[in-house]
């Protein structure tokens, strides 16, 4: 919910929450008659603005327009059901300080404080590279890691260490108890001690719900000791999920913590098992627990995370354990290092100093086995596609029927569910029919067309260019790990742009463009692909792409066009490729951002046109009425922009033409039935 004067007004009055560091970003709270949290971006340098400052600023705020795909989750409707109702960029100038300590007195006070000392040291200390890593693994904070580092840490199943959860507290609180235990505080003093430095380390790390559900679970073996109580594990995790969902009911929802609980079950359900069987096996005391038993623990966590995984990210590392026996041990002495070094750089810099070229060294370890690791474990990637929620349930109950096979329902259960997972799946395969579809992408700029035939062959027209990985998160969730053709139309950036982000991660065998010729990023781009084996073709006026379930032919530009392209005596847009693509007596034009309208109603001529892509984003040159009129299409969509200069939202109803635009209605997906008919779908 938000006020209906929101996005009205020009200036605001909010109190700040969480503060710029390095991103230049900041969330505000909304002051009445607005509620509501804000993202605020800042265009220039951090002002010295803090947590609990009340501030007032003069500028509009926006809703947000996040790309919204089919099979991908919408990220604003995410921040929406956290309670942000928009956006908004401003300078430094354009913010007044109002009045300061309006915010939670602890967090004010010694929360933020240590926080921010805690960041002061490591960036002081500590080299750019491992210094990030070091606040994503020890803070959670992993905004600023660098692009590649980030796909290191997926490919090579380590991002949960940028999760604080129970690993993390686990090292704190182990660190903790043994200083305690040296100095011989025990009972209740040790349980407060414990407890305040684990509820402490658990606000700093920014109070997110895998790191209260180890702290709950934590308190309740504290708790244990003193009370001279047993607990099981099971009831703790029970105990922290519940008071979770009193404080946040929406945290079950949330995807951190949503794995965190189902990694935490499966160690303590799948674990037991694997070690019993280990332990029938002879093998010396310590292999068995200082090698292979923190090896089942981990298998245990990979194999309660992964349906998840694969449901939410669509692609998930069986053999993260490898990486997990490699990484955790220098974690495990980074984290309190780092604290050490925190701690001794209040009264000794010097020292300080020393403590962290230690932390240095390890953290340099830890980056270069994290890439080399992601290289390595990269093919080995399980890359299914998002699965749906009835599958997610239905692997973790073949799970749970295992973990009792030993008793007769469950063998049986196991059994009856196995053999019809089977039949369905087969039977679902054997009945599918492919249709011919086109999804049309908001990829936030530009255009990007992915068209997938009755084989299942893949074309890719365009790739547009946006601030997320729109695109390559969408072939993920469809399982796609190739494309047979890659059309580029012309060397415009929000055209191809989109191949920064899926160069490397999908293999591309045919690329199709107009020209070599191109700005520095373009012919660079071009050059990684033909490095990778992509096989680079011409194309323009008269050509035709085979090997795809449909007839697909170019109808300009020209060889004098593309002449006077290659002298720079025309525009890039003026070369852009137009490409007809017919199938079951309908035909399709995609224009790219080609403005002549006589070349797009010669290729229209006479044919029954059911979709046509508008030319250059909805352009006044390019979108006269005549156009419309001349070749009565269906179907006109309109990609990266919104509203259109040619006003096609409010023309197009009135010639009774579908209008569609990605930017107002999210991507959509056009699936041609064999029967002629078209299906339209956001799923």
């Amino acid at each position: 919910m938000y006020h209906p004067n929101t996005y009205q007004v020009s200036n605001f009055t909010g109190v700040i929450i969480e503060e710029p560091w390095q991103n230049n970003q900041m969330v505000v709270k909304l002051q009445p008659p607005l509620m509501g949290k804000l993202l605020i971006y800042l265009h220039d340098s951090i002002p010295n603005l803090s947590y609990g400052n009340l501030i007032l600023v003069q500028s509009k705020i926006k809703p947000f327009s996040f790309p919204r795909n089919p099979g991908i989750p919408d990220y604003k409707h995410y921040l929406t059901q956290r309670g942000f109702v928009g956006f908004t960029t401003v300078k430094t100038g354009q913010i007044k300080l109002i009045k300061r300590g309006q915010g939670n007195f602890i967090l004010t006070k010694l929360v933020l404080p240590v926080h921010r000392h805690l960041l002061s040291t490591i960036h002081k200390y500590i080299n750019p590279l491992e210094a990030n890593l070091l606040t994503g693994f020890l803070l959670g904070e992993k905004s600023n890691l660098p692009q590649d580092l980030k796909e290191a840490l997926t490919h090579s199943g380590l991002g949960h260490l940028l999760a604080v959860s129970g690993l993390h507290i686990g090292i704190v609180v182990s660190a903790i108890f043994l200083l305690l235990t040296i100095i011989n505080v025990r009972g209740w003093w040790r349980f407060g001690i414990l407890t305040s430095t684990t509820f402490f380390y658990t606000m700093l790390a920014g109070w997110n719900s895998p790191g209260i559900r180890a702290a709950f679970m934590t308190l309740m073996l504290f708790l244990s000791l003193p009370l001279q109580r047993r607990t099981t594990p099971l009831v703790n995790l029970s105990v922290a999920g519940i008071v979770i969902l009193l404080i946040t009911p929406c945290a079950i929802f949330d995807i951190g913590t949503q794995l965190s609980f189902s990694a935490t079950a499966a160690i303590i359900t799948i674990f037991p098992k694997l070690n019993s069987a280990l332990v029938r096996w002879r093998a010396p005391s310590s292999v068995r627990n200082y090698l292979l038993a923190p090896i089942l623990v981990s298998i245990s966590a990979t194999i309660g995370t992964m349906p998840l995984l694969l449901h939410h990210f669509y692609r998930a590392q069986p053999f993260s354990f490898l990486s997990s026996l490699l990484a955790v041990p220098l974690v495990t002495f980074a984290i309190p290092l780092a604290l050490i070094s925190s701690l001794i750089n209040t009264v000794c810099p010097f020292v300080a100093s020393i403590f962290a070229q230690t932390l240095q060294l390890l953290l340099f370890l830890l980056s270069g086995l994290t890439i080399n690791l992601g290289k390595l474990l990269k093919p080995l990637m399980i890359v299914s596609g998002r699965i749906p929620w009835l599958t997610v349930f239905y692997i973790y109950a073949l799970i749970i029927f295992l973990l009792n096979y030993q008793l007769n329902w469950a063998k049986t259960a196991f059994r009856i569910a196995l053999i019809l997972g089977l039949t369905f799946f087969m039977w679902k395969k054997a009945l599918a029919k492919r249709d011919l579809c086109l999804t049309f992408l908001d990829t936030e700029r530009g255009d990007a067309v992915l068209l997938e035939d009755t084989l299942g062959r893949k074309l890719l027209i365009d790739l547009g260019v946006g601030k997320n990985a729109v695109l390559s998160d969408f072939l993920f969730s469809r399982g796609i790990k190739g494309i047979d053709a890659l059309i580029i139309t012309h060397p415009d950036c929000d055209h191809y742009g989109g191949l920064i982000d899926i160069k490397g991660k999908f293999r591309i065998n045919r690329l199709i463009i107009p020209t070599t010729e191109g700005d520095s990023l373009y012919r660079r781009l071009i050059a990684e692909l033909t490095s990778l084996g992509t096989t680079i073709e011409l194309a323009g006026s008269g050509y035709h792409l085979g090997g795809f379930g449909a007839n697909i032919k170019f109808t300009a530009p020209d060889r004098l066009t593309r002449y006077l392209y290659s002298r720079r005596l025309v525009s890039t847009n003026q070369i852009s490729l137009v490409t007809l693509i017919e199938y079951q007596r309908q035909t399709m034009l995609f224009t790219g951002d080609c403005e002549d309208k006589d070349i797009i109603e010669q290729t229209g001529k006479n044919k029954k046109v059911l979709l046509l892509k508008s030319p250059h984003h909805g352009s006044k040159k390019g979108n006269p009425e005549t156009l419309f009129d001349a070749i009565k299409p269906n179907y006109v969509v309109v990609m990266g922009r919104y509203p259109t200069p040619a006003k096609l939202e409010s023309i197009l109803p009135l010639k009774e033409i579908n209008y569609i635009n990605t930017r107002e209605h999210g991507g959509v997906t056009i699936r041609l039935l064999r029967n002629g008919k078209v299906i339209l779908t956001d799923k």
